[in-house]
Protein backbone atom coordinates (compact mmCIF):
# COMPACT_ATOMS: atom_id res chain seq x y z
CA UNK A 1 0.00 0.00 0.00
CA UNK A 2 2.72 2.30 1.11
CA UNK A 3 4.48 1.57 -2.49
CA UNK A 4 1.64 2.57 -4.42
CA UNK A 5 1.12 5.41 -2.97
CA UNK A 6 4.78 6.31 -2.99
CA UNK A 7 5.31 5.37 -6.92
CA UNK A 8 1.66 7.98 -7.45
CA UNK A 9 3.19 10.47 -5.38
CA UNK A 10 6.37 10.06 -7.86
CA UNK A 11 3.72 10.13 -10.83
CA UNK A 12 2.57 13.35 -9.80
CA UNK A 13 6.20 15.03 -9.07
CA UNK A 14 6.99 13.87 -12.88
CA UNK A 15 3.64 15.40 -14.19
CA UNK A 16 4.31 18.69 -11.74
CA UNK A 17 7.45 18.85 -13.70
CA UNK A 18 6.47 18.43 -17.45
CA UNK A 19 3.97 20.79 -17.35
CA UNK A 20 6.09 23.59 -15.13
CA UNK A 21 8.72 22.70 -18.28
CA UNK A 22 5.39 23.25 -21.01
CA UNK A 23 4.37 26.05 -19.08
CA UNK A 24 7.95 27.97 -18.87
CA UNK A 25 8.18 27.63 -22.40
CA UNK A 26 4.47 28.60 -23.38
CA UNK A 27 3.79 32.17 -21.46
CA UNK A 28 8.06 32.25 -21.16
CA UNK A 29 7.91 32.25 -25.38
CA UNK A 30 4.79 33.98 -25.47
CA UNK A 31 6.50 36.93 -23.81
CA UNK A 32 9.47 36.67 -25.32
CA UNK A 33 7.57 37.24 -28.61
CA UNK A 34 5.89 39.60 -27.60
CA UNK A 35 8.71 42.05 -26.33
CA UNK A 36 10.70 41.45 -29.59
CA UNK A 37 8.14 42.32 -32.03
CA UNK A 38 7.29 45.19 -30.12
CA UNK A 39 11.17 46.31 -29.45
CA UNK A 40 11.46 46.24 -33.04
CA UNK A 41 9.06 48.61 -34.10
CA UNK A 42 8.27 50.73 -31.03
CA UNK A 43 6.92 52.96 -33.24
CA UNK A 44 3.18 51.14 -32.56
CA UNK A 45 3.73 50.84 -29.12
CA UNK A 46 3.87 55.13 -29.40
CA UNK A 47 1.22 55.00 -32.00
CA UNK A 48 -0.62 52.68 -29.59
CA UNK A 49 -0.21 54.41 -26.17
CA UNK A 50 -1.34 57.38 -27.65
CA UNK A 51 -4.31 55.94 -28.76
CA UNK A 52 -4.86 55.03 -25.22
CA UNK A 53 -4.25 58.09 -23.71
CA UNK A 54 -7.03 59.77 -25.89
CA UNK A 55 -9.29 57.18 -24.77
CA UNK A 56 -9.21 57.62 -21.68
CA UNK A 57 -8.78 61.84 -21.94
CA UNK A 58 -5.35 61.82 -20.90
CA UNK A 59 -3.09 64.83 -22.39
CA UNK A 60 0.27 65.79 -21.70
CA UNK A 61 2.02 62.40 -21.69
CA UNK A 62 3.83 62.67 -24.91
CA UNK A 63 6.95 62.57 -23.77
CA UNK A 64 6.68 59.64 -21.67
CA UNK A 65 5.42 57.52 -24.88
CA UNK A 66 8.63 56.52 -25.92
CA UNK A 67 10.19 55.37 -22.57
CA UNK A 68 6.85 53.89 -22.07
CA UNK A 69 6.99 51.96 -25.31
CA UNK A 70 10.66 50.83 -24.89
CA UNK A 71 10.18 50.09 -21.27
CA UNK A 72 7.13 47.60 -21.84
CA UNK A 73 9.25 46.23 -24.47
CA UNK A 74 12.30 45.37 -22.42
CA UNK A 75 10.48 44.24 -19.49
CA UNK A 76 8.27 41.65 -21.37
CA UNK A 77 10.95 40.73 -23.23
CA UNK A 78 13.26 39.96 -19.97
CA UNK A 79 10.81 38.28 -18.08
CA UNK A 80 10.01 35.75 -21.03
CA UNK A 81 13.59 34.77 -21.07
CA UNK A 82 13.33 34.56 -17.34
CA UNK A 83 10.37 32.49 -17.14
CA UNK A 84 11.99 30.29 -21.34
CA UNK A 85 15.11 29.62 -19.60
CA UNK A 86 13.75 29.07 -15.30
CA UNK A 87 15.69 31.37 -14.02
CA UNK A 88 15.08 33.89 -11.17
CA UNK A 89 12.58 31.00 -10.16
CA UNK A 90 10.71 33.22 -7.54
CA UNK A 91 10.69 36.37 -9.03
CA UNK A 92 9.92 36.14 -12.91
CA UNK A 93 6.17 34.21 -12.10
CA UNK A 94 5.42 36.75 -9.34
CA UNK A 95 6.73 39.85 -11.39
CA UNK A 96 5.15 38.66 -14.72
CA UNK A 97 1.92 37.98 -12.78
CA UNK A 98 2.24 41.53 -11.22
CA UNK A 99 2.09 42.82 -14.52
CA UNK A 100 -0.62 40.66 -15.68
CA UNK A 101 -3.58 41.80 -12.71
CA UNK A 102 -2.91 45.33 -14.47
CA UNK A 103 -3.46 44.22 -18.29
CA UNK A 104 -6.15 41.85 -17.35
CA UNK A 105 -8.22 44.55 -16.10
CA UNK A 106 -7.19 46.96 -18.60
CA UNK A 107 -7.75 44.28 -21.74
CA UNK A 108 -11.10 43.44 -20.39
CA UNK A 109 -12.55 47.33 -20.16
CA UNK A 110 -11.38 48.19 -23.67
CA UNK A 111 -13.10 44.57 -24.97
CA UNK A 112 -15.81 46.21 -23.18
CA UNK A 113 -15.68 49.46 -24.42
CA UNK A 114 -14.21 48.61 -27.19
CA UNK A 115 -12.62 52.27 -27.15
CA UNK A 116 -9.47 51.17 -29.16
CA UNK A 117 -9.56 49.12 -32.01
CA UNK A 118 -6.93 46.39 -30.82
CA UNK A 119 -4.49 45.90 -27.98
CA UNK A 120 -1.38 46.06 -29.88
CA UNK A 121 0.17 43.16 -27.47
CA UNK A 122 1.62 41.97 -30.71
CA UNK A 123 2.71 44.99 -32.88
CA UNK A 124 1.72 45.22 -36.31
CA UNK A 125 2.72 41.01 -36.73
CA UNK A 126 -0.17 39.64 -35.03
CA UNK A 127 -3.62 41.80 -34.77
CA UNK A 128 -6.32 39.98 -32.46
CA UNK A 129 -9.23 41.25 -31.31
CA UNK A 130 -9.75 43.01 -27.89
CA UNK A 131 -12.06 39.92 -26.63
CA UNK A 132 -9.18 37.45 -28.16
CA UNK A 133 -6.35 39.94 -26.21
CA UNK A 134 -8.04 39.36 -22.54
CA UNK A 135 -9.21 35.39 -23.06
CA UNK A 136 -5.28 35.35 -23.99
CA UNK A 137 -4.65 37.08 -20.48
CA UNK A 138 -7.05 34.84 -18.49
CA UNK A 139 -5.40 31.64 -19.70
CA UNK A 140 -1.55 33.32 -19.26
CA UNK A 141 -2.77 34.92 -15.44
CA UNK A 142 -4.01 31.09 -14.65
CA UNK A 143 -0.60 29.76 -15.93
CA UNK A 144 0.96 31.99 -14.13
CA UNK A 145 -0.78 30.92 -10.66
CA UNK A 146 0.27 27.68 -11.34
CA UNK A 147 4.29 28.66 -11.81
CA UNK A 148 3.76 30.58 -9.00
CA UNK A 149 3.15 27.61 -6.63
CA UNK A 150 5.45 24.74 -8.33
CA UNK A 151 8.01 26.82 -10.31
CA UNK A 152 10.59 26.73 -7.93
CA UNK A 153 10.46 23.51 -7.43
CA UNK A 154 11.99 22.81 -11.19
CA UNK A 155 15.86 23.16 -11.79
CA UNK A 156 16.73 26.01 -13.83
CA UNK A 157 19.05 25.81 -16.85
CA UNK A 158 21.13 28.73 -15.33
CA UNK A 159 22.87 28.49 -11.83
CA UNK A 160 22.36 31.56 -9.48
CA UNK A 161 25.95 33.30 -9.71
CA UNK A 162 25.17 34.37 -13.58
CA UNK A 163 21.95 34.69 -14.02
CA UNK A 164 22.20 38.42 -13.35
CA UNK A 165 24.73 38.40 -16.53
CA UNK A 166 21.73 36.70 -18.96
CA UNK A 167 19.11 39.59 -17.68
CA UNK A 168 21.78 41.95 -18.36
CA UNK A 169 22.58 40.69 -21.85
CA UNK A 170 18.73 40.32 -22.67
CA UNK A 171 18.09 43.87 -21.30
CA UNK A 172 20.90 44.97 -23.95
CA UNK A 173 20.02 43.20 -26.90
CA UNK A 174 16.26 44.46 -26.41
CA UNK A 175 17.36 47.96 -26.42
CA UNK A 176 19.85 47.27 -29.23
CA UNK A 177 16.90 46.71 -31.29
CA UNK A 178 14.21 49.38 -29.99
CA UNK A 179 16.47 51.84 -30.50
CA UNK A 180 17.81 51.15 -34.02
CA UNK A 181 13.62 50.94 -34.95
CA UNK A 182 13.20 54.06 -33.51
CA UNK A 183 15.88 56.24 -34.57
CA UNK A 184 16.54 54.48 -37.57
CA UNK A 185 13.47 52.15 -39.02
CA UNK A 186 12.20 48.73 -38.16
CA UNK A 187 14.99 46.08 -38.15
CA UNK A 188 12.07 44.01 -39.52
CA UNK A 189 9.39 45.27 -41.32
CA UNK A 190 6.08 44.22 -40.84
CA UNK A 191 3.95 47.07 -42.61
CA UNK A 192 2.23 46.74 -46.05
CA UNK A 193 5.44 48.74 -47.42
CA UNK A 194 8.34 46.87 -46.60
CA UNK A 195 11.43 47.62 -48.91
CA UNK A 196 10.87 46.41 -52.51
CA UNK A 197 7.26 47.48 -52.53
CA UNK A 198 6.22 48.91 -55.74
CA UNK A 199 3.60 51.67 -54.95
CA UNK A 200 1.29 53.96 -56.72
CA UNK A 201 -1.35 56.65 -56.32
CA UNK A 202 -5.52 55.50 -55.99
CA UNK A 203 -6.72 56.74 -58.87
CA UNK A 204 -10.04 56.63 -57.45
CA UNK A 205 -9.12 58.27 -53.97
CA UNK A 206 -10.41 55.56 -52.13
CA UNK A 207 -7.39 53.46 -51.13
CA UNK A 208 -8.66 50.97 -53.44
CA UNK A 209 -7.26 51.58 -56.76
CA UNK A 210 -7.36 48.35 -59.89
CA UNK A 211 -9.52 45.87 -57.18
CA UNK A 212 -9.48 43.89 -60.33
CA UNK A 213 -6.04 43.78 -60.54
CA UNK A 214 -5.04 43.41 -56.76
CA UNK A 215 -8.01 41.27 -55.78
CA UNK A 216 -9.83 38.06 -56.23
CA UNK A 217 -13.51 37.69 -54.97
CA UNK A 218 -14.96 34.74 -53.42
CA UNK A 219 -18.48 33.88 -54.34
CA UNK A 220 -20.43 30.85 -53.26
CA UNK A 221 -23.03 28.54 -55.24
CA UNK A 222 -24.63 25.64 -54.37
CA UNK A 223 -22.36 25.33 -51.06
CA UNK A 224 -18.87 25.62 -53.40
CA UNK A 225 -16.77 28.59 -53.18
CA UNK A 226 -15.01 29.45 -56.31
CA UNK A 227 -12.66 32.55 -56.73
CA UNK A 228 -13.28 34.83 -59.84
CA UNK A 229 -12.16 38.80 -60.99
CA UNK A 230 -13.97 41.72 -61.02
CA UNK A 231 -15.29 41.36 -64.35
CA UNK A 232 -15.27 37.38 -65.00
CA UNK A 233 -18.02 36.59 -62.73
CA UNK A 234 -20.13 34.38 -64.73
CA UNK A 235 -23.81 35.06 -63.71
CA UNK A 236 -25.86 37.07 -60.82
CA UNK A 237 -26.65 33.60 -58.82
CA UNK A 238 -23.18 33.43 -57.46
CA UNK A 239 -23.07 34.73 -53.55
CA UNK A 240 -20.27 36.81 -52.93
CA UNK A 241 -18.40 35.55 -49.73
CA UNK A 242 -15.29 37.83 -49.50
CA UNK A 243 -12.81 39.93 -50.84
CA UNK A 244 -8.83 38.46 -50.86
CA UNK A 245 -5.95 40.36 -51.89
CA UNK A 246 -3.63 38.58 -54.10
CA UNK A 247 -0.19 40.75 -53.52
CA UNK A 248 1.05 39.94 -57.15
CA UNK A 249 4.30 39.70 -57.94
CA UNK A 250 6.26 42.35 -60.47
CA UNK A 251 8.49 41.21 -63.12
CA UNK A 252 9.88 44.38 -63.46
CA UNK A 253 10.48 45.20 -59.97
CA UNK A 254 14.36 45.35 -59.07
CA UNK A 255 13.84 43.64 -55.59
CA UNK A 256 11.12 41.22 -55.64
CA UNK A 257 8.00 43.20 -54.23
CA UNK A 258 4.73 44.07 -54.36
CA UNK A 259 2.23 46.50 -55.87
CA UNK A 260 0.60 48.59 -53.16
CA UNK A 261 -2.33 51.70 -53.55
CA UNK A 262 -1.71 54.90 -51.91
CA UNK A 263 -4.01 57.97 -51.21
CA UNK A 264 -2.76 61.39 -51.98
CA UNK A 265 -5.19 64.82 -52.27
CA UNK A 266 -4.05 67.85 -53.61
CA UNK A 267 -4.48 71.65 -52.01
CA UNK A 268 -8.47 71.25 -53.27
CA UNK A 269 -8.69 67.88 -51.44
CA UNK A 270 -8.68 65.92 -55.28
CA UNK A 271 -6.73 62.75 -55.94
CA UNK A 272 -3.26 63.33 -56.90
CA UNK A 273 -3.18 60.46 -59.08
CA UNK A 274 -0.07 61.09 -60.95
CA UNK A 275 2.49 62.13 -58.00
CA UNK A 276 3.90 58.74 -57.43
CA UNK A 277 6.08 58.61 -60.44
CA UNK A 278 6.36 55.17 -61.52
CA UNK A 279 9.57 55.99 -63.47
CA UNK A 280 12.74 57.59 -62.75
CA UNK A 281 14.15 58.75 -58.62
CA UNK A 282 12.39 60.34 -56.39
CA UNK A 283 11.82 61.42 -52.47
CA UNK A 284 8.89 61.46 -50.46
CA UNK A 285 9.14 63.47 -47.08
CA UNK A 286 6.72 62.10 -44.48
CA UNK A 287 4.91 64.61 -41.80
CA UNK A 288 2.56 62.72 -39.99
CA UNK A 289 1.96 65.74 -38.01
CA UNK A 290 3.18 68.74 -38.89
CA UNK A 291 2.78 70.29 -35.57
CA UNK A 292 5.14 68.35 -33.50
CA UNK A 293 7.84 68.15 -36.40
CA UNK A 294 11.11 70.26 -34.77
CA UNK A 295 11.70 72.88 -37.02
CA UNK A 296 15.78 72.61 -36.56
CA UNK A 297 14.74 69.90 -39.29
CA UNK A 298 14.37 72.17 -42.34
CA UNK A 299 17.82 72.72 -42.75
CA UNK A 300 18.97 69.15 -43.21
CA UNK A 301 15.37 68.51 -45.32
CA UNK A 302 16.29 71.89 -47.65
CA UNK A 303 20.14 70.28 -47.95
CA UNK A 304 18.30 67.33 -49.03
CA UNK A 305 16.04 68.88 -51.28
CA UNK A 306 18.93 70.77 -52.69
CA UNK A 307 20.72 67.70 -53.27
CA UNK A 308 17.98 66.39 -54.84
CA UNK A 309 17.49 69.06 -57.48
CA UNK A 310 21.44 68.55 -58.39
CA UNK A 311 20.90 65.14 -59.33
CA UNK A 312 17.77 65.11 -61.20
CA UNK A 313 15.73 63.53 -58.45
CA UNK A 314 11.88 64.32 -58.02
CA UNK A 315 11.10 65.47 -54.11
CA UNK A 316 7.30 65.87 -52.73
CA UNK A 317 5.95 66.21 -49.08
CA UNK A 318 3.16 64.08 -47.56
CA UNK A 319 1.27 65.37 -44.70
CA UNK A 320 -2.03 64.31 -42.61
CA UNK A 321 -2.51 68.03 -42.03
CA UNK A 322 -4.72 70.26 -43.53
CA UNK A 323 -4.37 73.50 -45.59
CA UNK A 324 -3.33 75.74 -42.50
CA UNK A 325 -0.71 73.70 -41.13
CA UNK A 326 0.89 72.74 -45.11
CA UNK A 327 0.74 76.41 -45.27
CA UNK A 328 2.40 77.65 -42.03
CA UNK A 329 5.12 75.19 -42.54
CA UNK A 330 5.77 76.52 -46.41
CA UNK A 331 6.44 79.37 -44.45
CA UNK A 332 8.32 77.92 -41.65
CA UNK A 333 10.51 75.97 -43.56
CA UNK A 334 10.67 77.89 -46.61
CA UNK A 335 9.74 74.67 -48.75
CA UNK A 336 10.31 74.76 -52.40
CA UNK A 337 8.92 71.31 -52.53
CA UNK A 338 5.00 70.66 -53.56
CA UNK A 339 3.20 69.34 -50.15
CA UNK A 340 0.05 66.57 -50.52
CA UNK A 341 -2.13 65.09 -48.39
CA UNK A 342 -2.20 61.42 -47.33
CA UNK A 343 -3.89 59.78 -43.99
CA UNK A 344 -2.12 59.65 -41.22
CA UNK A 345 -2.31 55.54 -40.73
CA UNK A 346 -0.66 55.37 -44.40
CA UNK A 347 1.71 57.53 -43.52
CA UNK A 348 2.48 55.65 -40.30
CA UNK A 349 2.64 52.90 -42.49
CA UNK A 350 4.99 53.98 -45.49
CA UNK A 351 7.82 54.44 -43.50
CA UNK A 352 8.30 55.61 -39.00
CA UNK A 353 9.42 58.89 -37.89
CA UNK A 354 8.11 62.31 -37.99
CA UNK A 355 9.63 63.36 -40.36
CA UNK A 356 10.87 60.20 -42.42
CA UNK A 357 12.11 60.20 -45.70
CA UNK A 358 11.45 57.41 -48.47
CA UNK A 359 13.26 56.67 -51.81
CA UNK A 360 12.01 55.46 -55.07
CA UNK A 361 12.86 54.34 -57.91
CA UNK A 362 10.49 54.03 -60.83
CA UNK A 363 8.07 53.92 -58.12
CA UNK A 364 9.73 51.16 -56.11
CA UNK A 365 10.57 51.53 -52.76
CA UNK A 366 14.68 51.24 -52.31
CA UNK A 367 14.96 52.52 -48.47
CA UNK A 368 13.41 54.52 -45.69
CA UNK A 369 15.02 56.10 -42.78
CA UNK A 370 13.70 58.74 -39.88
CA UNK A 371 15.39 62.00 -40.87
CA UNK A 372 17.17 61.87 -37.39
CA UNK A 373 19.42 59.33 -38.91
CA UNK A 374 20.38 61.32 -42.10
CA UNK A 375 23.01 63.58 -40.94
CA UNK A 376 24.20 66.86 -42.96
CA UNK A 377 27.90 65.42 -42.81
CA UNK A 378 26.69 62.47 -44.91
CA UNK A 379 24.78 64.47 -47.72
CA UNK A 380 27.56 67.11 -48.30
CA UNK A 381 29.69 64.11 -49.04
CA UNK A 382 27.07 61.91 -50.66
CA UNK A 383 27.31 60.70 -54.40
CA UNK A 384 24.12 59.52 -54.55
CA UNK A 385 21.09 58.71 -52.57
CA UNK A 386 22.42 55.15 -52.12
CA UNK A 387 25.48 56.58 -50.24
CA UNK A 388 23.14 58.15 -47.55
CA UNK A 389 21.82 55.06 -46.01
CA UNK A 390 25.24 52.98 -46.59
CA UNK A 391 25.48 52.99 -42.58
CA UNK A 392 22.25 51.34 -42.44
CA UNK A 393 21.61 47.48 -43.24
CA UNK A 394 18.83 46.31 -41.01
CA UNK A 395 19.03 42.36 -41.57
CA UNK A 396 22.83 42.33 -41.09
CA UNK A 397 21.90 44.79 -37.60
CA UNK A 398 19.56 42.44 -36.79
CA UNK A 399 21.72 39.33 -37.36
CA UNK A 400 24.46 40.88 -35.77
CA UNK A 401 22.65 41.86 -32.48
CA UNK A 402 21.33 38.13 -31.90
CA UNK A 403 24.76 36.37 -32.76
CA UNK A 404 26.09 38.22 -30.15
CA UNK A 405 23.04 37.77 -27.81
CA UNK A 406 23.21 33.82 -28.20
CA UNK A 407 26.88 33.33 -28.42
CA UNK A 408 27.02 35.55 -25.07
CA UNK A 409 23.84 33.08 -23.61
CA UNK A 410 25.79 29.86 -25.07
CA UNK A 411 29.34 31.12 -23.80
CA UNK A 412 27.59 32.05 -20.01
CA UNK A 413 25.90 28.64 -19.87
CA UNK A 414 29.05 26.58 -21.05
CA UNK A 415 31.21 27.81 -18.25
CA UNK A 416 28.50 28.00 -15.63
CA UNK A 417 27.33 24.35 -16.12
CA UNK A 418 30.86 22.59 -17.07
CA UNK A 419 31.38 21.05 -13.94
CA UNK A 420 28.33 19.14 -14.35
CA UNK A 421 29.45 17.99 -17.20
CA UNK A 422 32.27 17.03 -15.81
CA UNK A 423 31.02 15.14 -12.89
CA UNK A 424 28.86 13.54 -14.98
CA UNK A 425 31.57 12.20 -17.26
CA UNK A 426 33.70 11.54 -14.34
CA UNK A 427 30.85 8.96 -12.57
CA UNK A 428 30.47 7.44 -16.08
CA UNK A 429 34.01 6.36 -16.18
CA UNK A 430 33.79 5.29 -12.29
CA UNK A 431 30.88 3.21 -13.26
CA UNK A 432 32.38 1.42 -16.12
CA UNK A 433 35.59 0.44 -14.17
CA UNK A 434 33.72 -1.14 -11.66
Amino acid sequence: MAKNVEQTECRKVKWSIWIVWLLRVVVGGTFIFSGFVKAVDPWVSIYKFGEYFVSFGLHGFDSLLLFMAVFVAVIEFTLGVFLFLGIYRKVAPIATLAMMLVMLPLTLFIALTNNVADCGCFGDVVVISNWASFGKNVIITAALCYLLKYNSRVKNIYGFAVQWMVAMASVAYVLAIAMAGYFYQPLIDFRPFPVGTKISCDESGNGDADMSGNYGFIYEKNGIQHEFSLDSLPDESWTFVERKELLPELSNVEKTGYMRSVSVLGDNYENADSVILNNGEQVLFLFPDLNDVVISFTYLINELYDFCQAHGIDVIGLTSGNHDAIQEWNDLSMASYKMYRMDDSELKMLARGNPAAVYLRDGIIVWKRTLQSISIEKVSTADSMDDLTSDFDPKRWLYLFTTIYGAFLLFILIINRTHIIVKFSWRRVKNKSK
